[in-house]
Parts: C-alpha cells; sequence; structure tokens
C-alpha cells in the first residue's frame, strides 16, 4: 500500500523553512515547497497540505483537489483558510494549539509592565545619561476587559490574575459558570465595560462579527487613556480611528502585534508615534518553537495516516458567522 501524500507550503520571501520532517517522512510522502505552482502540481495526488506560514492563503490553491482531506495550520491563525470552498467541503482543518498561546500571555504581561513601569523612558533616560527619578504604576489593582476567551484568552486570564489584576472576560456570547473565567460577558455588554478598564486586550479571532470591533465609538467609549493590547487580528481594530484616538489622546497607548497589512508599511502613521509599540507578528514566537510546531505536526499526521481522530480540529462554521 503506498504512503499518503503531504504537502508542506512555506512563504519564500520569509525565507522560514520548516526544520527536519524526517519523522514524518517515516508516515508518509512529504513534499515541501514555497513555489505555489509546483505546489500546485503537486497537490493533485495529495491528500493534505501542511501549511507552515498561515499568513499562506489557501485561496492559492484553489480549486483544490478533489482528494483533499486535511488543511494543518502551523499556528493558530486560520482566517486565510477557512474560504467558502473549505468550509463547504469534508476538508478537516486543524491547526497549533497548546504550543504559542503562553508565549503569547508572556508578551502581554510583558507589554503592561513595560507601560506601568515606564521602561522606555528609563532606557532614553540612560542613552541620555539622565538621573530621571520618578514615580510608576502598579498593576495590583489594574482592570482589563480581556475581549477572547479562548486559549490566548485562557492564559492571559490566567497569568494577568496571578500579578494582581482584575480581568474581565469578554466573549461573543455570555456564559455564567465558565470553569476558567466564571463569568463571560457578552459584546454587547462592552459599552458598559470599555469605560472602566485601564487595558483592553483584543484576542479574539478575525470573523464577520467580530472585524473591526474596536472602531472609533468604542474608542470613544474606552476611558481617557487608557491602553489597547492586540494580540488577536489586524482586522479587529479600525486602524484610522485608532490613529485619531491617539492623537487625541483617547487612548493612551497601544501595543500591536498584529496588522491589517503585514508587513506594516514603511509610511504607516503607527511607526512614528511614541505611545505605540509596533511588534512584528512575533508574540508567539518562542525560540524551539519550530521545532515544537513540527511534533504537533507530526503527532496529527501519524493519526491521520492511521484514520484516527485529528487533535485541535477547527470549527470552519463558526469562523465565517
Amino acid at each position: 500500500m503506498s504512503k499518503k501524500k503531504v504537502v508542506v507550503i512555506y512563504a519564500d520571501d520569509t525565507g522560514a523553512r520548516p526544520p527536519s520532517l524526517r519523522e514524518g517522512d517515516k508516515l508518509a510522502t512529504i513534499c515541501i515547497t514555497s513555489d505555489t505552482e509546483h505546489a500546485k502540481k503537486e497537490l493533485q495526488d495529495a491528500g493534505a497540505i501542511f501549511l507552515w506560514d498561515n499568513s499562506i492563503p489557501i485561496g492559492l490553491f484553489e480549486p483544490l483537489p478533489p482528494d483533499l482531506k486535511w488543511i494543518h495550520v502551523g499556528g493558530l491563525g486560520v482566517n486565510g483558510v477557512v474560504t467558502p470552498a473549505v468550509v463547504m467541503s469534508d476538508i478537516v482543518v486543524t491547526n497549533t494549539r497548546g504550543i504559542l498561546e503562553h508565549p503569547i500571555a508572556e508578551y502581554v504581561l510583558g507589554i503592561m509592565l513595560m507601560i506601568a513601569k515606564d521602561f522606555r523612558k528609563t532606557i532614553e533616560s540612560q542613552r541620555l545619561k539622565e538621573w530621571n527619578r520618578r514615580q510608576t504604576a502598579s498593576l495590583r489593582g489594574h482592570t482589563v476587559v480581556l475581549i477572547g476567551p479562548g486559549g490566548i484568552g485562557r492564559e492571559v486570564f490566567t497569568l494577568l490574575q496571578l500579578n494582581g489584576v482584575k480581568v474581565v472576560p469578554v466573549g461573543r456570547r455570555a456564559v455564567q459558570n465558565d470553569p476558567v473565567f466564571g463569568r463571560i460577558h457578552s459584546i454587547e455588554e462592552l459599552k458598559d465595560l470599555l469605560p472602566v478598564a485601564d487595558t483592553v486586550v483584543l484576542s479574539l479571532p478575525l470573523t464577520t462579527e467580530t472585524s473591526r470591533i474596536m472602531d472609533e465609538s468604542r474608542f470613544c467609549q474606552m476611558k481617557r487613556g487608557a491602553c489597547l493590547i492586540n494580540v488577536g487580528r489586524g482586522g479587529l481594530v479600525d486602524e484610522p480611528a485608532l490613529v485619531k484616538a491617539l492623537e487625541s489622546g483617547q487612548v493612551g497607548n497601544a501595543a500591536l502585534d498584529v496588522f491589517t497589512t503585514e508587513p506594516l508599511p514603511k509610511d504607516h502613521p503607527f511607526w512614528g508615534m511614541d505611545q505605540v509599540f509596533v511588534s512584528p507578528h512575533m508574540s508567539a514566537d518562542l525560540y524551539g518553537c519550530e521545532d515544537l510546531t513540527v511534533t504537533s505536526f507530526v503527532e496529527n499526521l501519524e493519526r491521520w495516516v492511521n484514520e484516527r481522530p485529528l487533535k485541535n480540529v477547527v470549527d470552519k462554521a463558526a469562523l465565517i458567522s
């Protein structure tokens, strides 16, 4: 019996070719490519795709071959994968959950500490050799409205609570007795919650319902001078409205790891705003994460080859609702 075939696709412009897949080679025939046309050719007799870079849109390879059964994403975000064609098919989509969530939560905590302790000013004062002694804020008693109670949100919630932060979780629907969060508020309650938040953290997936959830009206509802942190998706934020809110002081600081257009264009106003912290979609990038990502894929590959249920299956329909 011939081996099943998997096409592994990575983005050539990043140079981020996946590390060795020799364990996977024992289970299936694996073709690794960064060339779109080569990938299309190899996909004609393949049963699975491993998108090493989750920024690669699956639409590049549509119409998808009839024998395709499984798409695995080497990250958490699957917005570029869940196209109408994929949703209407029997193709199973999985992602890399369980590896990246805690590093993202550490990023959120680190950013909050940087702002509260005014580390940027301290670093600048050191550069200028200025003895600039001053008072700074504490995270104890700080209130965070956390919009997105998924895997990332759970890690953020736990880590912030350990540091004395009051965290108010918000999801698409209200839940009264969640085992981790307790009460989860609904998005409809944001108008009452945003005015009391010192920081708003976004960790939502991008759907038609959540697109630009933070727009001009939401920024006006925020406490003046509060901070916005986005580790979800760039499309959650109306970026021109955020620029205006930052310029007016309505939003005091913003820490953004994701953007509507990536890489962020060099002429974007965010680059030149002192109150904005720009990071290049790297909050989950942990030393050794590539090897952990491959290990996660190989575990699922073994399940797929042996026709066992896959882990980390994505609810495709929920992402287009």
